[in-house]
């Protein structure tokens, strides 16, 4: 309790955390707007399937072969759930809250910020399709809904906030709770490969992105949107409960992102 209240007085920290929610949130947004903003984004999958290790067999191996081993695949599965979201939140509690290290928090923050951009921009102009809905297999989200979208995986996001993650945690590398986030952010890559969401080449583009991103922000301090600056420490820490509030509810949607959207989809009438 006292470590929260201290917390809750720093003005470094919470309008830091708060810059973390406000990236996050507008991330959301840009794929809500993207069925609107990428329409004439043009789709490349067919000069993908072109190149080694794309072909339907070699999917549904990596995928039955997983799945042969009933242990893995459960720990895989439950790796690539917590993966975007919840990789970002860990690294953030981690290095933000725990730790409390800005110089680590804001290098993470630029980091994350780039990736955004540069991935965004690159899914505006061309897109692929994931291995699941290429070969149209059973059992996964075939359609975009209000969390997730089928055009967002070259490069993937998935990878490239986990390499980041990688990255800027590195430095605590030999402590525990810094190398259990290395290692479960490590993991990443495999579960989107054997599980079937993404091809080998998004988890390659991806991984470069967030080396080039890396390496441009290393001991970079960005500044902090000019809004939050301007805050009194009371209206942060409103804003931070609200949008903590706000991030569980999309994580917990996230658990079935498919489900909901129909659901939401019922609610408002829209087919």
């Amino acid at each position: 309790m006292l470590k929260l209240r201290e917390l809750t007085n720093d003005w470094e920290i919470l309008v830091r955390l708060n810059a973390f929610f406000i990236s996050y949130f507008g991330w959301l947004l840009f794929g809500l707007s993207y069925g609107f903003l990428g329409r004439y984004s043009v789709d490349v999958t067919h000069y993908l399937l072109q190149l080694p290790f794309t072909s339907r067999d070699f999917v549904i191996g990596l995928i039955e072969f997983t799945k042969s081993l009933p242990l893995l695949y459960w720990l895989f599965e439950g790796v690539y759930y917590l993966g975007f979201s919840g990789s970002i939140a860990l690294a953030v509690a981690y290095l933000l809250l725990y730790k409390r290290d800005l110089e680590a928090s804001d290098e993470l923050f630029i980091r994350y910020l780039l990736s955004y951009t540069v991935a965004g921009s690159i899914y505006l102009i061309v897109h692929v399709h994931a291995p699941h809905l290429v070969y149209n297999l059973p059992g996964y989200i075939s359609e975009s809904t209000y969390l997730t979208r089928q055009e967002f995986v070259l490069p993937s996001l998935h990878n490239t906030f986990a390499m980041v993650n990688i990255i800027t945690l590195w430095r605590y590398r030999k402590e525990k709770i810094g190398a259990t986030l290395i290692v479960l952010n490590s993991l990443i890559p495999f579960t989107t490969l054997f599980l079937g969401h993404h091809w080998i080449y998004d988890i390659i583009t991806g991984m470069v992105l967030a080396v080039i991103v890396s390496r441009l922000t290393a001991g970079y301090s960005p500044r902090l949107p000019a809004m939050l600056c301007g805050l009194e420490l009371s209206y942060l820490r409103r804003l931070a409960v609200l949008s903590f509030f706000i991030g569980v509810i999309v994580l917990f949607l996230a658990a079935d992102p498919q489900y909901w959207s129909q659901l939401i989809s019922n609610l408002l009438g829209t087919p």
